[in-house]
């Protein structure tokens, strides 16, 4: 149990965070006494989507590129809700936030719901519940002030630094539990390639998946209806300016555009 003085400050900092995702702006950076608590932060961030009163469709999985994890100084990956009001379908326009890094190019999985139903031992468990897997964009943020992330709480308390998340229609996929591509994200106005590959998600986007099911599971987290997950970053994370349009492509999942 938090005493009465930290509850405040988990109380304070939530509904800041809420108000800053609701409406676009940023607070100031969150005090390191209180990021390198993850079971704190965990807590933090549990009420702040509480608070932020929007419908979740799914999960975000983050830290699962090496190059992040090192970064972030990361044992493991984290998660977090993807939600509705920030969903959005291909070739979208989107408008620029404050304090974005950029936008990532990711495979998404469409689950459904009954996953929650069975105890997943074995990653081809999960083949009965993945209705198909998509080209996916994430634009990440922050809502605190900082120009770079430094830690893994930081990223989690902050919405795992999700902003929006832009989808195509999911596909069946034969090799679906060895799914194996190169990717690639190219500004279309200034002709810039981002080369990345599906490799770069825990050797392969179906380990995230794996991991985010038994993490739910452990917390006894659950979702009513069929959801979305995205698995991480195949990519570098891609700076993004006003009148930038994107194409980020995955063989044979398919073609994403967004507009900013």
């Amino acid at each position: 149990m938090y005493s009465k003085e930290k509850f405040k400050d988990i109380n304070k900092i939530s509904s800041s965070l809420a108000l800053a995702r609701r409406k676009n702006l940023t607070i100031k950076k969150i005090s390191l006494n209180i990021i390198k608590d993850i079971n704190l932060v965990e807590q933090i961030k549990t009420f702040a989507e509480t608070k932020l009163e929007w419908q979740p469709i799914g999960f975000k999985v983050g830290a699962t590129n090496k190059k992040i994890m090192k970064i972030l100084k990361a044992k493991e990956p984290f998660f977090s809700y993807i939600f509705k009001e920030q969903t959005f379908k291909n070739n979208k326009k989107l408008k620029l936030t404050p304090n974005l890094l950029g936008i990532e190019l990711e495979v998404a999985y469409k689950i459904n719901k009954r996953v929650f139903d069975v105890k997943i031992k074995k990653k081809k468990q999960l083949k009965p519940f993945i209705l198909g897997m998509t080209t996916a964009i994430e634009l990440v943020g922050f809502r605190q002030n900082l120009k770079k992330p430094d830690m893994i709480g930081r990223a989690i308390i902050d919405f795992g630094l999700n902003v929006s998340f832009i989808k195509t229609n999911p596909k069946k996929i034969k090799n679906i539990l060895n799914f194996n591509s190169k990717t690639k994200i190219t500004n279309l106005k200034n002709k810039k390639i981002y080369l990345g590959h599906t490799k770069n998600v825990l050797n392969n986007p179906i380990n995230s998946l794996f991991w985010l099911i038994k993490k739910l599971r452990e917390k006894n987290i659950s979702l009513k209806k069929n959801f979305w997950v995205t698995t991480g970053s195949t990519t570098p994370i891609v700076p993004v300016k006003r009148g930038d349009i994107f194409l980020g492509n995955i063989n044979s999942l398919g073609k994403i555009l967004v507009k900013f």
